[in-house]
């Protein structure tokens, strides 16, 4: 009884240290809607030179320690007013007027308004810009030309190695101060155009700074015409690559491929040798002080050529001076936040304190960045709820209480334990927003897969590919349980992951993200007879492994129909094939997946010039909440007609789930204009440039950020492009290695 006792007694301490009570939850959301307004809409320079990842965390922690309002509206004053001297924190019961005499300078000579304009959102990644942007009106700015990366290279014919394994390694260090990452890349280039294989390690960048071997391993593929692979840095700083080495395995042994300077002993590093270097605002040349091996090592150096400028106008609507948000932030204190400020060319009015600025901020850089740390988890759900509460332009079609999946995912981090665990928080967050485009991921988690592919058909887990010999799976076995469980209940908590706006998108991305795991961990699957053990050892990015049905990139069907895969033959080779598409009948294009760059071939189908203006519409924001948006920037493509006209011609698109964004702009051409005959299954309902930013401890997390309708206007979010003949996959189908779809599509071109 006693060591029962005893047990209780340190249960019930244990889940205390962890339990969150509502006022402290509450207490985190009045920081996170603050955090929000003062981050994208408090236009002082003290705001501004903050930074904000690390503000989350600090500020997550401090609030998190207060137990009463008084200690709250203490706290809260404390971190804020030294980055927006303006702003006031006041009990509800004791409201008063704004002050803006504090606001306006006594000498308006000299100054000018600044405000914030988000033309959608810019979050800092590399060419997350376009056509995104947020500009403080009036105020300096670093203006950026130079490419998103500096790249060394080099390329060799692949004829030797075709069917072989392969390993890529390189030596890489970052120099101390490095705000950018390293990566090592290597492709293999099919003869038909795809890629056979393709890593550039952008799920683990290099981010170290001391040298280290790094790697890259695959299998060349047995139509590889070219070999291309080198290292680049992506972003500012400087990297030194040096002994690079590329091997081939014969007989179980590994044979090196001879490389030109692969330690770069040459007196120059110029493009006339092996290898090749580009990048605007990127230098490159060779170290004799640091080097890995021999003599020298490569470099690749960030240019500091950034240019400063005031920042213009996006358009024409802004705050007003004496514009203030005025927020409820818990049910007894609201917030005040001017919105437009008074400015010199040296400081924004009014001046804060100095010093507690400078004590802030060094305070906020001693914050952890470790996801085990309860503020860091805190910190990035902070940081994401307010990139979507005030830029995701879908919250009126997709059904979701943002502000209630807020505290479910505040609460989660509580018990989270480990960089998975944050991620998948993370990813059960956002996929409550139904984005296609939503990807959560961490640089420090592998991602890889065993040799197989499933897929949900008739309602039934079936194996529909088997990428090694030596495993005991059939084409057409129905899964049963996976790791002990029912598959219905093992991919219940897979989809909650993922965030899908339609059930085809779901799917397809279900399918890959249930495989998923660390390299060389096991996964059991039982099937109706036995149950098999089997290892994830395979990349998730080697490429090609999810299309159990091999593809051409064009065909003659008979005499009368042609196909063409989409997915596969770019327009010039669309272009070479015009001739011949003229004396066909009936043309079939297959888009499952993700058009070449060939969208130009939709001309051929326009009897007439397009005139749908507008269907993509970036939001322009000034107010917080998505409140009073005040206009719509509209992007269209506006497509002339070409010669040979193909419209005449009986033609039949096939696509499915599969077909996400550039696909479905491409597709709404079709539905829009009535091109085509659409068969298969709905698209996955999400188009639009993405906007990615990165989060404390590695992670990285994609989504829209702009709105895309149906060519008449009508939702296209969540609904995707309808087909008019529905084709669904079958079992036997899948045993007989049949494409029902293209199947389908033939048949149809009999009528």
């Amino acid at each position: 009884m006693k060591n029962s006792a005893l047990f209780i007694l340190l249960f019930l301490l244990f889940a205390n240290c962890y339990a969150q009570s509502p006022k402290n939850l509450d207490y985190l959301k009045a920081f996170t809607k603050t955090y929000g307004y003062v981050k994208y809409f408090h236009p002082s320079d003290e705001s501004s030179s903050i930074n904000w990842d690390n503000f989350a965390i600090y500020g997550a922690n401090a609030v998190d320690k207060c137990t009463t309002d008084k200690e709250l509206l203490e706290t809260l004053k404390k971190i804020f007013e030294p980055i927006a001297p303006s702003i006031k924190f006041y009990i509800r019961q004791k409201k008063s007027k704004f002050d803006f005499q504090k606001l306006t300078p006594k000498d308006l000579a000299n100054y000018s308004l600044t405000y914030w304009q988000h033309k959608g959102v810019s979050l800092g990644m590399v060419n997350s810009g376009r056509p995104y942007s947020s500009i403080r009106v009036n105020r300096e700015i670093e203006i950026n030309n130079s490419s998103p990366f500096g790249n060394i290279m080099t390329t060799m014919a692949a004829d030797k190695y075709l069917g072989k394994e392969f390993r890529y390694t390189g030596w890489v260090k970052l120099e101390k101060g490095s705000k950018g990452t390293g990566n090592l890349w290597f492709r293999v280039d099919k003869s038909d155009g795809t890629m056979g294989f393709f890593d550039n390690m952008g799920k683990s960048p290099i981010t170290k700074s001391e040298w280290q071997k790094y790697e890259i391993a695959g299998k060349i593929d047995s139509l590889a015409s070219n070999l291309a692979f080198g290292c680049f840095l992506n972003g500012k700083g400087k990297l030194l690559f040096d002994d690079v080495r590329l091997e081939y395995k014969v007989a179980g042994n590994w044979v090196s491929i001879p490389l030109e300077n692969n330690s770069f002993e040459s007196k120059e590093l110029t493009d006339e040798g092996q290898w090749r270097h580009s990048g605007s605002g990127y230098a490159f040349g060779l170290s004799e002080k640091d080097k890995y091996n021999g003599n020298k090592s490569a470099t690749i150096l960030y240019e500091d050529n950034d240019e400063k400028g005031l920042g213009t106008p996006l358009f024409e609507q802004f705050p007003k001076f004496g514009e203030v948000i005025d927020k409820k932030i818990t049910q007894n204190i609201s917030c005040q936040i001017p919105i437009s400020l008074y400015g010199t060319d040296k400081h924004t009015f009014p001046i804060a304190n100095q010093e507690d600025l400078q004590k802030l901020k060094e305070e906020i850089e001693n914050s952890s960045n470790l996801p085990t740390d309860l503020g860091l988890r805190l910190g990035n759900v902070i940081n994401v709820y307010n990139v979507f509460q005030h830029f995701y332009p879908y919250f009126d079609v997709v059904d979701v209480d943002w502000d209630q999946e807020l505290s479910k995912s505040l609460s989660r981090s509580y018990n989270d334990r480990t960089e998975k665990d944050h991620l998948i928080t993370l990813q059960k967050f956002t996929a409550t927003l139904k984005d296609g485009h939503i990807r959560v991921s961490s640089g420090n988690l592998e991602s890889f897969v065993p040799s197989f592919a499933w897929e949900w058909i008739e309602n039934k887990l079936v194996i529909t590919a088997v990428y090694d010999d030596t495993i005991d799976l059939t084409i057409g076995d129905e899964v049963v349980g996976i790791d002990g469980k029912d598959t219905s209940i093992f991919f219940d908590e897979i989809n909650s992951r993922i965030s899908a706006g339609t059930d085809g998108w779901l799917k397809h991305r279900a399918q890959i993200e249930s495989l998923l795991g660390p390299k060389g961990s096991q996964v059991v699957i039982e099937l109706q007879d036995k149950s098999i053990q089997l290892t994830r050892d395979q990349d998730i990015y080697q490429g090609g492994r999810y299309k159990p049905i091999i593809k051409s990139a064009y065909k003659v069907i008979n005499k009368e129909v042609f196909y063409l895969n989409l997915d596969i033959v770019d327009m010039d080779e669309i272009n070479k094939l015009m001739p011949e598409l003229e004396n066909y009948r009936s043309i079939i294009c297959d888009l499952r997946g993700y058009p070449k760059g060939n969208h130009a071939f939709i001309s051929h189908l326009l009897k007439t010039k397009d005139t749908t203006d507008g269907w993509m519409q970036v939001p322009q924001i000034i107010y917080p909440d998505q409140e009073n948006i005040v206009g719509w920037e509209k992007y269209s493509w506006m497509l002339n007609t070409a010669k040979p006209y193909l419209g005449d011609k009986q033609i039949v698109f096939i696509t499915d789930g599969s077909a996400i964004s550039y696909a479905e702009s491409f597709m709404g051409y079709i539905e829009g204009y009535q091109l085509a005959t659409i068969i298969g299954q709905p698209t996955a309902g999400t188009n639009g440039n993405t906007n990615p930013f990165k989060l404390p401890g590695g992670y990285s997390l994609s989504w829209t950020g702009m709105k895309v309708n149906k060519h008449d206007g009508s939702q296209h979010h969540a609904i995707g492009i309808i087909p008019d003949v529905y084709v669904s996959k079958t079992i036997e189908g899948i045993k007989a290695g049949k494409d029902e779809f293209l199947e389908m599509a033939i048949e149809l071109t009999k009528q």
